[in-house]
């Protein structure tokens, strides 16, 4: 499943979709919008953003963030958020885009 989130695939974990909608109640809906989480490591979080400007407002606000998201990610307890510029397009928009071509 090259779609759902890496570390959280196993039974029990959170679906790509379940991530994403934990991160829009953490970040908010118009940093969601420029952002995605991509991977996960023990403690970890991995999130791409989509421009410089966003990628500033979440380091501003990754602590907030981060107290959010504790205790919202079942088994995971989240220390940090390496926020990087990167894509944020998931699975279904990249196959919906390759289908338009």
């Amino acid at each position: 499943m090259g779609g759902v989130i890496k570390g959280l695939n196993h039974a029990g974990r959170l679906t790509e979709e379940e991530m994403l909608e934990v991160w829009r109640e953490a970040a908010g809906d118009a940093a969601s919008q420029h952002s995605r989480p991509v991977s996960f490591g023990k403690t970890t979080i991995v999130v791409n953003v989509d421009r410089s400007s966003w990628l500033y407002e979440l380091t501003v606000n990754k602590k907030k963030i981060l107290q959010k998201l504790d205790g919202k990610l079942k088994d995971k307890k989240i220390k940090d958020i390496r926020l990087r510029i990167g894509d944020i397009a998931g699975k279904k928009e990249k196959e919906q885009k390759h289908e338009r071509e």
